[in-house]
């Protein structure tokens, strides 16, 4: 069975004030500890997978892999290689941080085919106000030394909604991403998430954000500049050259299996949903003492799993079946979305409209009410 492949590096060099994901800081001695314990779980776990697993896709994601000496990756890499095949040609992603420049060229050397750079913004105030270490003249230093490596397959995340951020910075961050030419956007509106420093300043009155009209222009605007630049807009936040959708995400997105490995990582395997535990530690000597750390799991079947066909399909611009709906109690809330213009047919398929894409997530909650 090909399957995609996630693992966690949660270690970070600074705190984003916006992440809510699984990260440490000022812990990276433990990432050998770590490496180990990943390497024991993916053996005990991978005859979940089913009785040949291939993997097709294998991605790194954080907290920031390339935070940790790159010695650390490609011995977690070694081992998923002696114990599963990897198809050839396959998508082997790492996140990355501008400022860790000096380990692309190992990454691409490992065998890392795709980089995925956390750049956010490519203007200095923007950067400053998302609190992140580089400048915009580190990102794009970061970019080219990624091409000078040999990565072909690069994606530049971007976010929008940045406190105080104008929509002409965010024309500025957008200008400059197409003339490096990634071969891969994401694009991202700014989620004030209530546990992290920008949830506690924002509970306290002290964020500063654009009006929800401004962030409206820009994801719209970002839409327009991006496709005109050649780029296809095949889900709500992310854009690609013909060619280089990233096949990791498209397989969250089209329900198929995948086992995640490391701190707080989800599975999805056998129609069975499942996620590790969250605290770095705790994660690391239940590895070492039993082989896993699922912290729980629960069937998606039935009505539960046309929801997720219903949620995640609609983030795709293709959408989803209309036959998909059929037996469902979704009637009366389709008319209304369509008769809204936040959704439409087209053929034989429902999708978002252009307005139905800033609002995609109420737009998915409403429509599966009846499921």
């Amino acid at each position: 069975m090909a399957s995609g492949l996630y693992i966690h590096i949660p270690f970070c060099n600074a705190p984003c004030p916006y992440c809510d994901f699984a990260f440490e800081v000022r812990k990276t001695h433990l990432a050998d500890r770590y490496a180990g314990a990943v390497i024991r779980e993916f053996r005990t776990r991978l005859p979940r997978v089913g009785p040949h697993p291939v993997f097709k896709t294998v991605y790194f994601g954080g907290g920031t892999p390339s935070a940790v000496p790159p010695e650390t990756l490609h011995r977690i890499l070694s081992a998923i290689r002696l114990e599963a095949d990897i198809v050839p040609n396959a998508e082997i992603t790492a996140e990355a941080n501008p400022g860790d420049r000096a380990v692309f060229r190992a990454f691409w050397e490992m065998g890392i085919n795709r980089l995925s750079l956390g750049v956010q913004a490519l203007n200095d105030p923007d950067l400053k106000a998302l609190g992140r270490l580089h400048n915009t003249a580190d990102a794009v230093a970061a970019f080219q030394t990624a091409r000078r490596a040999g990565f072909r397959n690069v994606n530049i995340d971007l976010i929008f909604g940045a406190p105080e951020q104008a929509v002409a910075a965010w024309r500025t961050t957008l200008d400059r991403s197409v003339a490096l030419f990634p071969e891969h956007l994401s694009v991202y509106g700014l989620t004030v998430e209530p546990e992290t420093a920008f949830g506690r300043r924002f509970r306290k009155g002290r964020l500063p954000l654009p009006a929800e009209d401004d962030q409206a222009a820009m994801y719209g605007l970002a839409l327009d500049r991006l496709t005109r630049a050649g780029y296809h807009h095949y889900e709500v936040s992310n854009l690609a050259r013909p060619g280089f959708a990233s096949q990791h995400n498209l397989g969250y997105w089209k329900g198929r299996p995948y086992l995640g490995i490391g701190l707080s990582a989800h599975s999805f395997l056998n129609n069975r949903r499942s996620w590790n535990i969250r605290d770095l530690m705790a994660y690391i000597e239940k590895v070492e003492s039993v082989g896993t750390a699922i912290e729980g799991e629960e069937a998606i079947d039935g009505e539960g799993r046309v929801l997720e066909r219903v949620m995640l399909g609609l983030r795709q611009r293709e959408g989803i079946p209309e036959t998909l709906l059929v037996g469902t109690r979704t009637a009366p809330s389709l008319n209304r979305l369509l008769s809204h213009r936040l959704l439409e047919r087209t053929g034989e398929r429902i999708c978002l409209t252009r307005r139905g894409l800033l609002l995609a997530d109420l737009v998915c909650a409403e429509l599966v009410k009846g499921i």
